[in-house]
């Protein structure tokens, strides 16, 4: 049984949130307030659902300290704006839930960032039709080798030992350019992902529109 961690200042919408995962097989914990959280994040806790706006002190501050106990974090806010949305997967969020929220979709949302990830066996990681060779830098679609730029091959790697977490089009020119305004300006980044797409799966790294990035 898996553990959610519910930050939420507004009772009754942590109450209703409560109710229906435990009806589903979670075990669920609610803290009110930063520093409830803060103490709360030290149970065994899989993932926490982060509304951003605390009364005491930022939520957003929250998210690197959750992800420094390896704690997936889906934040929700009433924000829908992307720079803010942006700002929130750079500091680690695995997903983000604009309110209001059908209950359903949530737990959609959970159930994603709580799959299992990839089987990997002997440096073997499989995800779908796709297998990658850790030990001979090969990657293998429907059994077929794919050749791909070391690149290309680092950028995939990436996604698939990461499923269903969105990445910023920052957080990946942060890790793979070095010159970030230069090739946001080239577009070498949209480029590369479409020939990973042409060389894949066209839908298996999915667009995260005005954000960037997810395998699916």
């Amino acid at each position: 049984m898996k553990n959610i961690l519910i930050i939420e200042d507004n009772k009754e919408i942590a109450l209703q949130i409560k109710k229906y995962l435990s009806k589903n097989g979670y075990n669920v914990e609610l803290a009110s307030s930063f520093y409830e959280a803060s103490y709360k994040m030290n149970i065994d806790i899989d993932v926490a659902l982060l509304d951003i706006n605390l009364p005491d002190k930022d939520g957003e501050d929250l998210i690197e300290k959750l992800k420094s106990k390896d704690i997936r974090v889906i934040v929700t806010t009433v924000k829908n704006d992307e720079d803010f949305i942006i700002s929130s997967l750079d500091k680690g969020a695995d997903d983000y839930l604009t309110k209001p929220f059908s209950l359903a979709i949530l737990r959609a949302r959970i159930d994603a960032v709580l799959r299992t990830l990839p089987i990997s066996q002997d440096k073997i990681i499989r995800y779908k039709e796709i297998k990658i060779d850790l030990n001979n830098s090969k990657v293998y679609f429907k059994g077929n080798q794919v050749e791909l730029t070391p690149l290309e091959y680092e950028i995939l790697a990436l996604f698939i030992k990461n499923p269903h977490r969105v990445y910023t089009r920052g957080q990946l020119l942060e890790m793979f350019w070095e010159d970030r305004d230069k090739f946001v300006n080239d577009n070498t980044l949209t480029s590369t992902i479409k020939r990973i797409r042409e060389k894949l799966d066209r839908e298996i790294i999915t667009t995260v529109r005005g954000i960037g990035y997810r395998m699916d």
